[in-house]
């Protein structure tokens, strides 16, 4: 058993370390012979905030640490994340997860208010199976909480992922964001819920789904359907389209279609955890199509250059005080005629 260092898990844990922490703890749980270790570094940190000691772990940490193990899993690294060095392209291996382990209201007796939560650092995306079966994909940026017990089939989104629903008629699913929820019996569709964007959008692949805003007034989806919700507005709008457009992301494809430049722009962004500026005037009506997988954002903004009368500018991230690191800057405009 691989000995751990418990003061940077600890700094790693509560949001405080660098990216020399950041790349032992990736390191860590990329070793096998670490899950002892982490295992038990798990279990102290609770029987210090639980006066009901022995809680077993296995169950959380086998299944993440599961997914993190390439070998048994044969997961493709498309490496996109650009926080270390310049290999940038999509990372499909969850290698940035971490978990923590909380009671809610400082409840130290009850087992039942303890939460379990996945978060996909920029740049990743984590593969999860839920206690019920559910299995699904957790998009860079975001993160997923729900009760340890899972005595209710709820969970709460942050940002976006895609959902394997297991089939259960008497516990419907819910996933719930900041503005409204989505109610689910069994069926595949993506969710993207953030406090800080101003619409919600849920893309159904199969099956069916209710979609519940808090003013109360339920919409049902159909397969290939996708619900965009103005939240200040509080207005639903639904739309026909091809999901694997907005799904491709489970699969680590970057898809274009029809996208003006603002699109492209809040895609890269997004994709490839990048501040991307607009210089200029654009046509709104200039489209790009485009499909991108494994290219990292210089091998993107090239072949764009290629395509499209564009021009771009790139700024490299920079070593911060902190140690951390800031994000590149892309510069994109249009060629004037």
């Amino acid at each position: 058993m691989t000995k751990v260092n418990r003061e940077i898990l600890k700094r790693y844990l509560n949001g405080k370390y660098n990216a020399n922490d950041e790349r032992y703890v990736t390191e860590r749980f990329n070793d096998e012979e670490s899950l002892g270790g982490l295992k038990k570094y798990a279990q102290e940190d609770w029987e210090q905030t639980n006066a009901s000691g022995q809680h077993d772990f296995n169950h959380i940490l086998e299944s993440i640490h599961s997914k993190i193990r390439p070998a048994e899993n044969s997961v493709k690294v498309l490496n996109i994340y650009r926080f270390y060095s310049r290999i940038a392209a999509v990372l499909l291996l969850p290698l940035a997860i971490w978990f923590i382990y909380n009671n809610l209201h400082q409840d130290q007796q009850s087992l039942n208010l303890a939460q379990t939560s996945i978060q996909a650092m920029h740049g990743s995306k984590v593969e999860f199976r839920l206690p019920d079966g559910t299995k699904g994909w957790l998009n860079g940026g975001s993160h997923l909480t729900y009760s340890t017990l899972f005595n209710e089939r709820h969970v709460k989104l942050n940002g976006e992922a895609y959902f394997d629903v297991v089939h259960n008629e008497d516990k419907p699913f819910e996933v719930i964001g900041d503005e409204s929820k989505v109610v689910v019996l069994g069926t595949r569709f993506s969710a993207k819920m953030s406090p800080d964007k101003k619409i919600t959008e849920v893309v159904l692949e199969s099956g069916k789904v209710k979609f519940i805003p808090h003013n109360d007034t339920a919409t049902i989806l159909k397969p290939g359907e996708r619900l965009i919700y103005q939240k200040q507005a509080q207005v639903v709008q639904l739309e026909k389209v091809q999901t694997e457009e907005h799904t491709a992301w489970v699969k680590g494809m970057l898809i274009m279609r029809g996208d003006n430049l603002q699109d492209v722009a809040d895609k890269l962004s997004d994709w490839y955890n990048v501040d991307v500026v607009l210089e200029g005037a654009y046509p709104k009506d200039y489209q790009f199509r485009a499909t991108f997988k494994d290219e990292s954002i210089e091998e993107v903004l090239r072949l764009m250059k290629l395509t499209a009368p564009i021009r771009y500018q790139i700024k490299q991230p920079k070593t911060l005080e902190d140690g951390t690191y800031s994000k590149m800057q892309v510069t994109l405009k249009m060629n004037e005629e």
